[in-house]
C-alpha cells in the first residue's frame, strides 16, 4: 500500500467520523467535486486522489461547527479560523491528528497552521436566479482578497458576510457559499434534490440525486473518462501517514 492508499484510508475514516455526526443531528450533506467522481466512476477514491470534499447547505455547515468540536473524537480536529488562526481558508477542514500532508502550494516553506490529511468541507447557498449574476461578482472580488498572494482577512470576511445575505432555503440555484470561494458552476437545486445514496469505498453515502447533471457541469460531458497518464496527479507532494506534523504540539498547547 502506498501513501496515497494510506491516506485514502485515513480520509474515510474522517468521512465516517463526519457522516455520524450529521446523522446524529440530522444535518445534510453530499459528496462532491473529484469524491463525488470517484464514486460514480471508480466506486470510491480516484486511485490518484490525495483529498475527500463534501458540501453541506450553509445551515447545516454552521450548525456541523457548533457541535462537531464536542462529538469528533481526540485523533480528529475541527479546522477553522477560530481554532487555527493561521489557516489560510476561510471553509473548515476535518484534519487527522497523527499524519502530515504537504501540498504542492506548501512546498519548501513553513505554514503557520496543520497540515494532518484531513477532508473540506463546503457551505453550500441557494439564490434566487435573478440575482445570481450579482452574487458571482461579489464572489469574485471577494476570491481576490482572499487568496495566499494578496490576502486581505478583513475584506474577504466583508464579502463572505455580503454572500451570505444572499442564500434562502427557497432560492432555486445551488452555488458555492460564501467561504467556498474557490469554484462558481451554478445548476438548479431540482438537480440535487432529493439526495440519492450513492457507493463509496464499501459504504453508502448521500450524492446529488442527478449525478451526472451535476459532474458534467463541474467537469464537462465526458467526466467519465478517464485523463490522460501525465494528468492523473495527487494534490500533496509528501505524505507521512503516521507522522504528526510540526504544528501538532503547537496545536495542543493551545488547547483549553
Amino acid at each position: 500500500m502506498d501513501n496515497v492508499q494510506k491516506a485514502q484510508r485515513t480520509m474515510l475514516e474522517l468521512l465516517k467520523a463526519f457522516d455520524r455526526v450529521c446523522r446524529r443531528h440530522k444535518l445534510t450533506y453530499w459528496l462532491d467535486f473529484g469524491t463525488l467522481l470517484g464514486a460514480r466512476r471508480h466506486g470510491g477514491f480516484i486511485p490518484w486522489d490525495d483529498d475527500l470534499d463534501v458540501s453541506m447547505p450553509l445551515g447545516d455547515y454552521k450548525k456541523f461547527m457548533q457541535v462537531a468540536g464536542k462529538e469528533l473524537p481526540e485523533t480528529i480536529f475541527l479546522q477553522h479560523k477560530r481554532t487555527d488562526p493561521g489557516v489560510p481558508n476561510h471553509y473548515i477542514k476535518l484534519r487527522h491528528r497523527g499524519s502530515w500532508l504537504v501540498e504542492v502550494e506548501e512546498a519548501g516553506r513553513e505554514v503557520p497552521y496543520h497540515q494532518g490529511i484531513f477532508i473540506d468541507i463546503f457551505p453550500v447557498c441557494f439564490v434566487e436566479t435573478r440575482k445570481v449574476e450579482l452574487y458571482k461578482k461579489i464572489l469574485f472580488v471577494t476570491k481576490i482578497f482572499s487568496n495566499r498572494y494578496m490576502h486581505v482577512d478583513w475584506a474577504a470576511r466583508m464579502g463572505i458576510r455580503l454572500l451570505e445575505q444572499f442564500c434562502q432555503n427557497e432560492g432555486e440555484t445551488v452555488v458555492a457559499g460564501g467561504e467556498s470561494l474557490h469554484w462558481f458552476k451554478p445548476y438548479g437545486k431540482k438537480h440535487l434534490f432529493p439526495l440519492r445514496q450513492i457507493s463509496f469505498e464499501g459504504g453508502e453515502y448521500p450524492a446529488p440525486g442527478d449525478t451526472d447533471y451535476v459532474l458534467e457541469k463541474i467537469f464537462g460531458p465526458d467526466f467519465m473518462t478517464l485523463p490522460p497518464v501525465e494528468k492523473r496527479k495527487a494534490h500533496s507532494i509528501k505524505i507521512y501517514p503516521h507522522t504528526p506534523c510540526p504544528k501538532e504540539e503547537e496545536w495542543k498547547k493551545r488547547q483549553p
